[in-house]
């Protein structure tokens, strides 16, 4: 048993109570997410009445999908940071929704290597039921399928984490990766449990009109960065990689045990 615990009720309130006191922010920073995100489509769409000849079109398309890749990154990093200083009580500049240039190779690095780990999880399972599939065993089906959403949740989960390590502590690619796997160590069905919630409260978001997701979105990303930060104090192993995590009480005996999965 590792200790490590931490209460949904106290980080989705914290989150909730930030998300309150700086809503105007969070609308403001909401709209400026929703401009930049739509602008490789307003382009596009600009361009198809144009004319263009077809290489450039061709050429255009590349571009716009490599921007809106870009932006995607950039956008992802800043959230992340904007959600850290909110964590430390700091209410940063909506300038910071660009600051990524510092991190942005080893969070793409980050990212590939996040990707790989869930492709050779979901390839193999899908190759498998295809083949069955095809060889016409159904039951087995029934076996695979779930297993490999296990297996993939499970590495989701474990290495999840890594994108904060490499914003929030400098870490490379692959040590960010080792780094969240110590982290989540212990917690993976509180992790689990956590991110369903979420979930079902961006969805809830969505259908409040759209609107209710400038409540939604902040409060789950502001809670979520709490979430790394109190497992991140409760795991000294990652003096491994030159984290100095603080001493905390004990987690109370209540608290439930923990299985792996």
């Amino acid at each position: 048993m590792t200790g490590k615990f931490f209460n949904f009720t106290d980080v989705l309130g914290y989150g909730w109570r930030t998300m309150k006191s700086n809503l105007w922010f969070f609308v403001g920073l909401g709209l400026l997410w929703l401009i930049i995100t739509i602008l490789p489509d307003m382009v596009k769409a600009i361009s198809k009445h144009l004319h263009l000849p077809m290489v450039p079109h061709i050429v255009l398309d590349i571009l716009l999908i490599a921007l809106g890749f870009v932006i995607s990154i950039v956008l992802s990093i800043g959230m992340i940071k904007i959600a850290l200083s909110f964590c430390d009580e700091r209410k940063p500049p909506i300038g910071m929704l660009f600051d990524a240039w510092d991190c942005f190779w080893r969070y793409l690095g980050a990212g590939i290597l996040y990707s790989l780990i869930m492709l050779a999880v979901i390839v193999p399972c899908a190759l498998a039921a295809g083949l069955l599939a095809a060889i016409r065993f159904p039951f087995l089906l029934l076996l695979i399928i779930p297993v490999g959403l296990v297996f993939a949740v499970r590495f989701a989960i474990q290495f999840g984490l890594c994108f904060y390590f490499v914003i929030d502590k400098g870490l490379g690619p692959v040590q960010a990766l080792k780094a969240s796997s110590r982290t989540t160590m212990g917690v993976k069905w509180y992790l689990l449990g956590f991110g369903i919630l979420c979930g079902l409260i961006n969805l809830l978001g969505l259908l409040c009109l759209l609107v209710g997701v400038f409540a939604a979105y902040p409060t789950v990303i502001v809670a979520s960065a709490l979430v790394y930060r109190q497992l991140l104090a409760q795991t000294p192993e990652l003096a491994e990689f030159g984290i100095a995590a603080p001493s905390v009480e004990p987690a109370p005996e209540s608290q439930p045990n923990e299985q792996e999965f």
